[in-house]
């Protein structure tokens, strides 16, 4: 779309991490193209002429600059009907600088369309000046015909209730008489704040735009994650959206609200964000507040795969009705996997699901089949992983070049013993077994006195610089020879079952031989007076394809088949009683040998399938 070029060239231009604190991400032109036809085709400009479309995020205006073109295609293939249905009313117009009164007959001529689009019908808002620039002379490029009117885009905090904290009354007698500065009454703290005449006509500005109820709310949110936030204005948001947003929520969640704020009754809301609320426990106000408060009719769940080029951000687009259906079903389109360049339903699963079914504690949005087994596990277990183990993340030494060497270099160096521990990172962790690893860490904080382990300070010191520069260094939170992030030495030397993070399959495996761990492993012990249960046993129900099939129903995606196994998610698993199922944990020690001995050997399948089919006959699931 060569509309969009300035806007695109003024994307590239910015530094990434500008884009990041601003949440400003260029949305593809066919995820664009998609959202509006698909929002935008039942309009009947016929029947409502003066329609309203909002982006309150529109940067450069791409989503803007293409409801034009609809819009335009719209009103020029109704002109005729138009014309005759309201060929005696009044229009306002502003021919140079002048209003002017017309009947029907002539205001709807297709030379007009561009002045009332762009009067009527497209409102844009963002707090990027340059970027609001560009959307203006795209808009205003769109024809040949000056449009001399002010164009609905203003400059200001979509979020700020500007219509319900100021007045537009004593704004416009204020600004009656030209004075250096006004008094302005702000209704939300109470307070009168004195500003020049540009900043009192701006606010003035946005009270009127946002006093407007629109039919058609679109756009792309800006994503940016609470540590990007001052904390000064995360406060206010805490204040402000309290039922959307709370302590690490994301700047988009109040989006939402604020579009359900301004929508007209059943107005239309078409956004693409991130999907991660649906499952974040920081999106749980968010769930809550939307299934509560307006009709889903659409989720495009991309399920992990790169819409924003460069940016890994998993994304889904949201189709909203500003209204309350109780018996509402929402259609759910999964995409099933694949580069993504357009959206056709051949690349999607596709369904339903009952909005009231929605858990508030996360979306697990699958068809009804799925959700028959999901159901059956959750409800024959009582208790959840989390129950009845502790988990911990691996270490971070802040610098592993300085604490971590293989056996040769801790020969070469005469790294003190007492010090060293046996390394693994996520690559170690396999089904069953964790792999032989010549690694080793210095554990460095039980350096007491360093002049005890002159070796190991001598090495440690050549990153001096780098380690110093720690936030915990700087904080005065660590000395500088020491971990990053040291966990608790004494589960580490624990039997324990360790995992990896990010992975395409269920991989857990028993480490008896008290491995440390990067940060990309987790792990997990049996808390302290828990009974009936062992280890070898969840590491047979887990590595189990029934569990991996049940993971993966609400796992996070990261895409390309990788998924996010944060404790957050796996802790929630359910897990079967042991007595009726107490079979698994012999197999499984069983399997523990044979993936250390014999990796490929046939048994293994055979073992595998009897810990399936104890589960699923457990569950009373069909074999299949």
């Amino acid at each position: 779309m060569k509309d969009f070029v300035l806007g695109q060239i003024y994307q590239q231009s910015m530094e990434r991490a500008s884009k990041r604190a601003h949440g400003k991400f260029y949305t593809p032109d066919f995820i664009i193209d998609f959202i509006l036809s698909k929002i935008l085709s039942d309009i009947d400009v016929t029947e409502k002429p003066f329609v309203k479309i909002l982006d309150p995020a529109c940067g450069c205006g791409f989503f803007l600059i293409r409801a034009y073109d609809l819009l335009k295609e719209k009103f020029r293939s109704d002109i005729v009907q138009l014309r005759e249905k309201f060929y005696d009313e009044n229009y306002e117009v502003n021919q140079d600088g002048n209003i002017k009164i017309v009947k029907g007959e002539q205001y709807w001529q297709e030379e007009n369309l561009h002045y009332h689009i762009l009067k009527h019908c497209i409102y844009g808002a963002d707090i990027d000046k340059e970027a609001l620039w560009l959307c203006s002379a795209s808009l205003l490029a769109k024809d040949k015909k000056p449009y001399t009117d002010e164009l609905n885009i203003v400059y200001g905090d979509s979020l700020f209730r500007w219509e319900k904290y100021y007045n537009d009354g004593q704004l416009i007698d204020e600004l009656k008489d030209y004075r250096l500065i006004y008094g302005v009454k702000n209704r939300r703290d109470n307070t009168v704040e004195y500003v020049d005449r540009d900043r009192a006509e701006e606010i003035l500005k946005n009270v009127v735009f946002w006093s407007n109820k629109y039919d058609y709310i679109i756009g792309n949110p800006p994503y940016v994650g609470h540590k990007e936030l001052t904390i000064d204005y995360k406060k206010w948001l805490l204040a402000e959206y309290e039922e959307t947003f709370k302590d690490k929520s994301d700047l988009s969640y109040c989006f939402y609200q604020r579009a359900l704020e301004v929508a007209e009754d059943k107005g239309m809301i078409g956004y693409i964000s991130s999907r991660y609320f649906m499952e974040s426990p920081t999106g749980r106000n968010l769930r809550r507040y939307l299934k509560d408060n307006c009709k889903i009719i659409n989720i495009v769940d991309f399920y992990g795969e790169e819409i924003f080029p460069g940016v890994r951000v998993a994304a889904a687009i949201f189709f909203i009705s500003n209204e309350k259906d109780n018996e509402n079903e929402i259609e759910v389109c999964k995409h099933q996997g694949g580069k993504l360049n357009t959206i056709e339903s051949k690349d999607f699963e596709i369904f339903k699901v009952k909005q009231n079914e929605l858990m508030e504690e996360r979306w697990i949005l699958i068809p009804r089949d799925k959700r028959s087994i999901l159901e059956k596990i959750q409800n024959n277990c009582k208790i959840k992983l989390g129950d009845i183990v502790e988990s911990f993340q691996g270490i971070i030494t802040g610098c592993d070049k300085a604490f971590i060497m293989d056996d040769n270099r801790i020969k070469a160096l005469g790294i003190e013993e007492q010090l060293l521990k046996p390394w693994i990172k996520n690559s170690h962790v396999d089904r069953y077994r964790v792999r032989e690893s010549n690694l080793k860490l210095i554990y460095s904080d039980w350096i007491d006195e360093p002049i005890k382990y002159p070796n190991s300070i001598m090495h440690i010191e050549k990153y001096r610089k780098r380690l110093e520069n720690r936030r915990e260094c700087k904080k005065g939170l660590r000395l500088w020879h020491q971990l990053q992030w040291g966990r608790n030495p004494e589960l580490f030397m624990k039997e324990k079952i360790v995992y990896p993070y990010k992975s395409t399959n269920n991989r857990f495996a028993l480490d008896k031989k008290g491995y440390f761990c990067s940060a990309d492993v987790y792990s997990f012990v049996l808390k302290d007076g828990v009974e009936g249960y062992t280890l070898p046993f969840l590491l047979g129900v887990l590595n189990s394809s029934l569990y991996e099939f049940y993971f993966k129903l609400f796992a996070k995606k990261m895409g390309k088949e990788i998924y996010d196994y944060y404790p957050n998610t796996v802790m929630q698993l359910k897990i079967p009683d042991y007595e009726p199922c107490k079979e698994i944990e012999t197999i499984s020690l069983e399997l523990i040998d044979l993936y250390e001995e014999e990796p490929e050997s046939e048994r293994i399948s055979i073992l595998e399938k009897e810990i399936d089919n104890i589960l699923k006959d457990y569950f009373s699931i069909k074999v299949g």
